[in-house]
């Protein structure tokens, strides 16, 4: 009963406290990441266990860590809801109330009010280039809006099927149409394979969402981590032939685009990792994913880089990061939703959520339970032209 004290309590204090990319070596980030998020998206539940087996155990030592550990669970889902409450606040949601047990049971996302269609091929290169649908079980009566979720995995790892559950099954269940993308990945694969991806998903969509009840004149994307990347880089730069080989005369524009906490600035040229600029850019990017170092092939970095495709006709985006990301850095969001407000005539909402960890949608937390809502919110308003 100890080592499960101890477990509790290390994943307890790592999703308390935050860290970010700057602030430890780069080896130490992915244990920190991971005791962060499984702490963060199992808060409730986590608070529940230990307060119950503080009760129940005789030996008060032990007792009294699963009590602290509960304490510091609870905390962290006042946390998420406290950020989720500030996503519904700043949507202009101030009535939504999010449910007292949200976050209770975490993997309860909805899955039973929809049907997926499973490894449609969008391209030639096999399981990797298959999407999936996600719709209502009931059938529509009115062409369905659509949404490409784009999965993360720092561009090396992540498919389809995983990610985005909360988002996805909400939305399918309220007369969406969703695409749940793989796309081809490294080190096998470097840039710029991955974004030549989505963009072909874009437009086999385009091709054939009538076929399954969706309205092709009403395409939003979004992603998280590297499919926050890819999907703002796919909004931008829809129309550079260089990312459509063979497809160069497909339209593959989207509506409006959602990333969460993606990487903008592929250079880091605001220094924002600190000493783990190094380690991150030439040991992790330069060498898995990238077809070279910055210094051997800089226009393929900023190509990729959605920072340098800011454009005045970039569809409305809803960017959201956490500055408790362990991952990457929250300043990079902020910096990239500036500069394309700046320009842009479509609009740009950045949402910055304060201590709240990398990739908080993948489970139905308090959080998500808010997110999913917001989201929902945001893609119906700005899709409302296009009816």
């Amino acid at each position: 009963m100890i080592w499960l004290a101890l477990w509790f309590a290390m994943i307890a204090v790592s999703s308390i406290v935050p860290v970010t990319p700057e602030r430890v070596p780069a080896f130490l980030l992915g244990f920190w990441f991971g005791g962060s998020l499984f702490g963060q998206l199992f808060a409730l539940p986590f608070a529940v266990i230990c307060g119950v087996l503080a009760i129940t155990n005789a030996e008060v030592a032990i007792a009294l860590l699963f009590a602290i550990s509960g304490g510091m669970f609870a905390f962290v889902h006042v946390r998420n809801r406290r950020a989720g409450r500030f996503l519904l606040d700043h949507a202009g949601m101030k009535d939504t109330a999010i449910p007292l047990l949200a976050g209770l049971a975490p993997f309860l996302t909805g899955g039973g009010a929809v049907r997926r269609i499973a490894d449609l091929p969008y391209g030639a290169q096999g399981a990797r280039q298959t999407l999936d649908l996600i719709v209502p079980r009931a059938v529509c009566a009115t062409p369905m809006p659509i949404l490409i979720h784009v999965p993360g995995g720092a561009w090396v790892t992540g498919k389809k099927n995983q990610q985005a559950k909360p988002l996805l099954n909400h939305l399918a269940a309220r007369g969406w149409l969703c695409v749940d993308i793989n796309y081809r990945l490294g080190p096998r694969h470097n840039v710029p394979d991955m974004i030549e991806d989505v963009l072909r998903a874009v437009a086999w969509v385009k091709a054939h969402a009538a076929e399954h009840g969706g309205d092709p004149a009403r395409i939003a994307i979004t992603g998280g981590s590297a499919g926050g990347h890819l999907s703002s880089l796919a909004a931008l730069a829809h129309d550079d032939p260089a990312f459509k080989p063979g497809f160069e005369g497909a339209d593959c524009s989207v509506a409006v685009a959602v990333p969460l906490y993606g990487r903008f600035d592929f250079l880091d040229r605001s220094a924002r990792l600190g000493s783990n600029h190094k380690a991150v850019i030439e040991n992790f990017m330069g060498k898995r994913i990238m077809p070279g170092m910055p210094d051997a092939c800089p226009q393929v970095w900023h190509a990729v880089s959605p920072l340098d495709r800011i454009r005045a006709d970039a569809p409305p985006m809803l960017v959201i990061h956490g500055t408790g990301d362990s991952l990457l850095p929250h300043g990079d969001a902020r910096e990239f939703a500036d500069s394309l407000l700046a320009v842009s005539t479509a609009g740009v909402i950045y949402h910055e959520l304060p201590g709240i960890q990398h990739a908080w949608d993948v489970a139905a937390s308090a959080l998500a339970w808010a997110h999913v809502r917001v989201v929902e919110a945001f893609l119906n308003e700005s899709l409302n032209d296009r009816i």
